[in-house]
């Protein structure tokens, strides 16, 4: 068998001119096979090919079986990123690779109009939240089937035989595939497949992702359109106001505000002293980090025996940012299955009766930029890779294609694993670099506990103002409260409850 050239373009426009030369037809398995079968004279783009064997070599043979049918008269072009793969991956096919175009071919040569049939499509493109959510409503209204390329475990078979069977207007949001593409090129192969069997499904994408999604998909994808086009009869949709944040972040404190924040959570978190050190040096660095877009969001984990602080951290943070605010906080002991990811944003494939992820819910319902995770050590691989995107992007994005942008957030992960050994063993490596601080929490000491006391008696004399009011309490009686041997008990929480028991009988005493 002879050895052939392969032909490389650099951009789209590359690309373009030479589908105003001759017709591009992309890889497919099988049908690349018959195509060259039926005509060997035909020009295929094997870029995507490419993309899928870098992570699925298993599919280098049955390709090979599909290319084998070309012959002189077959041009096949790539990518020049990819040219070498493509050597390596066929030694048997091809020998070398040259630019389609001459370098002084590219500086002059002008796009002329395609000579073939346009067979690529326009995307349709909405704005926020708010317009997808608008459109999702106008479609299960019209009966109008809509569905994404979910990065959970969406079930593809199953979405291409709903669709098969349908003969109307269906719709294909691509924006979490923007999104998944940047780790995962083999995507694109998968893509392109349901694009090419169904040229009739209509895309639909946020505005801010469309040159992505132009640049991955170039032999179907053309141009982009507002929604409102497709659907002229959908109400009105509201651009999204970037200047709205209801939300109090640690970025938005002023120096007095931060000191004064700093300054409460030293003195309501009893002992960690090596810890609240730490946390007020690498939390006033993420604030002038955050400010020129150096480090999107501020991670903590902290680990340790139960009851001694942790969950605390996160609780005292919420409440300096904004007093008796509602706390967005996951507990992964509920995350264990092999399904936690869409537990935590959404079902995947198909709008219609998907659920609501829990994490997204929460972010929705809190005013305040801070996300608890707790006993995180209990959840599932899938889970760990989401949040190594989340703590890297500041964002992540629903099963819905919703994105939630997270920058200047606070996110504190707490596990019961007992020691640094564990945690390293336990949370997979490449997560633990993405981590800002790690700390064990030890359990407290003596004069901690008694400390501890002091701040349980100061919250109560606010929290039962009117009460004690009536009551002149000497320092014996308030000694008395703390009667009781704690010396053992090293989970705060468990000397709280017993501080606050004692205290309701000495009301009680009083008659009031």
């Amino acid at each position: 068998m002879s050895l052939y050239m392969i032909y490389t373009y650099n951009t789209i426009e590359q690309l373009r001119q030479i589908q105003s030369e001759k017709k591009v037809i992309p890889f497919i398995f099988v049908e690349t096979k018959d195509e060259l079968e039926d005509n060997p004279h035909i020009c295929i783009d094997i870029s995507t090919l490419i993309y899928l064997l870098r992570t699925n070599k298993d599919n280098k043979y049955s390709a090979y079986i599909n290319l084998r049918e070309m012959t002189d008269e077959t041009i096949i072009i790539v990518e020049e990123s990819l040219a070498d793969d493509v050597i390596n991956f066929f030694p048997h096919l091809f020998s070398a690779y040259t630019p389609f175009f001459p370098k002084e071919d590219i500086q002059n040569k002008e796009t002329s109009p395609v000579a073939f049939k346009n067979t690529r499509q326009t995307i349709y493109t909405y704005n926020n939240v708010d317009d997808l959510t608008t459109i999702i409503s106008y479609a299960n209204t019209h009966n109008i089937p809509i569905t994404t390329f979910s990065r959970a475990s969406g079930d593809l078979k199953s979405e291409l035989e709903k669709f098969n069977k349908s003969e109307k207007l269906t719709l294909l949001d691509l924006t979490s595939t923007a999104y998944a593409i940047e780790d995962n090129k083999n995507l694109i192969y998968t893509i392109e497949l349901f694009i090419s069997a169904f040229p009739n499904v209509k895309i639909i994408i946020l505005t801010s992702q469309v040159d992505k999604i132009i640049n991955y998909f170039p032999l179907y994808i053309e141009d982009h359109k507002p929604i409102n086009i497709l659907l002229p009869d959908l109400e009105e949709l509201t651009p999204i106001d970037d200047s709205a944040d209801e939300v109090k972040k640690i970025t938005s404190l002023s120096i007095l505000e931060f000191n004064s924040f700093i300054k409460g959570f030293n003195h309501n978190l009893i002992g960690h002293d090596y810890f609240k050190e730490r946390f007020k040096y690498c939390l006033k660095n993420f604030t002038a980090l955050n400010k020129v877009k150096e480090q999107k969001v501020f991670s903590i984990f902290l680990f340790g025996a139960s009851g001694i602080g942790k969950t605390e951290v996160a609780r005292l943070i919420a409440n300096g940012l904004l007093e008796d605010s509602y706390l967005a906080k996951i507990n992964f002991q509920n995350y264990s299955s092999q399904d936690a990811l869409n537990s935590l944003i959404g079902s995947p494939a198909g709008y219609i009766g998907c659920e609501h992820g829990e994490l997204s819910e929460k972010v929705k319902k809190s005013k305040v930029g801070i996300v608890l995770c707790d006993e995180f050590e209990k959840t599932t691989r899938p889970v760990f890779s989401f949040f190594l995107e989340l703590l890297e992007d500041g964002k992540f994005t629903d099963s819905m294609t919703r994105e939630y942008d997270l920058n200047g957030y606070i996110l504190v992960f707490t596990s019961n694993l007992p020691n640094e050994a564990e945690y390293k063993k336990i949370i997979p490596p490449e997560l633990q670099t993405r981590f800002d601080l790690v700390c064990e929490f030890q359990e407290p000491s003596y004069y901690d506990k008694t400390k501890f006391l002091d701040l349980l008696l100061e919250q109560a004399e606010s929290k039962f103002s009117e009460q004690l009011s009536q009551i002149q309490m000497t320092p014996e009686e308030k000694q008395k409260l703390y009667d009781f041997d704690y010396s053992n008990i090293n989970a705060l929480r468990d000397i709280k409850r017993v501080f606050y028991n004692r205290l309701m009988d000495f009301i009680s005493s009083k008659q009031i």
